[in-house]
């Protein structure tokens, strides 16, 4: 009875760490996603407001971070990185797009609470080179684990702009 017990223990620890992993794995595509697109990105403009549908540019340095970025991506589509408070889930939209396309880019077990960008350099004229910091703060949510067992995450990542600045 005592090795059957500890057997179904292993095997709910196993279960466990796999749905965590999971989730984690999906939240480092996301943010690598995230900054494989920015990278070759250009005109970021840093707000938590209403994103420019044009190439406007505006630096938001550290101290004052702003919830989402806006920028015109390689294929010249004006794309917005923000977080949807509603669902605690990171979106991309498409601002180019007639209706704008949202979707969301990290998966239902992961819960975004903090989204906060600083840019620095957007403008062309500045002769710095342009440079995003991201920073993402949450929990997972999987189904089936008690709280305690949730795990918490804080990643940042910082990203220039492929192409100089000249």
């Amino acid at each position: 009875i005592v090795a059957v017990g500890a057997l179904l223990n292993l095997a709910r620890a196993a279960d466990r760490s796999h749905a965590i992993l999971t989730a984690i794995s999906n939240l480092d595509f996301a943010m690598e996603q995230m900054a494989r697109t920015v990278r070759v990105g250009t005109f970021y403009y840093c707000s938590s407001g209403v994103q420019p549908v044009s190439n406007q540019t505006r630096d938001c340095t550290w101290g004052q971070g702003q919830g989402s970025l806006s920028f015109t991506s390689k294929d010249q589509e004006r794309l917005v990185y923000k977080l949807n408070q509603t669902r605690g889930s990171l979106d991309r939209e498409n601002l180019s797009s007639v209706p704008h396309k949202t979707f969301s880019i990290t998966a239902p077990e992961i819960v975004v609470e903090s989204l906060v960008f600083n840019v620095t350099g957007s403008s062309k004229f500045d002769a710095k080179q342009p440079k995003v910091l991201m920073r993402i703060k949450g929990h997972t949510a999987i189904a089936g684990l008690r709280a305690k067992d949730q795990v918490t995450f804080d990643l940042q990542t910082s990203v220039s702009e492929r192409n100089p600045d000249l």
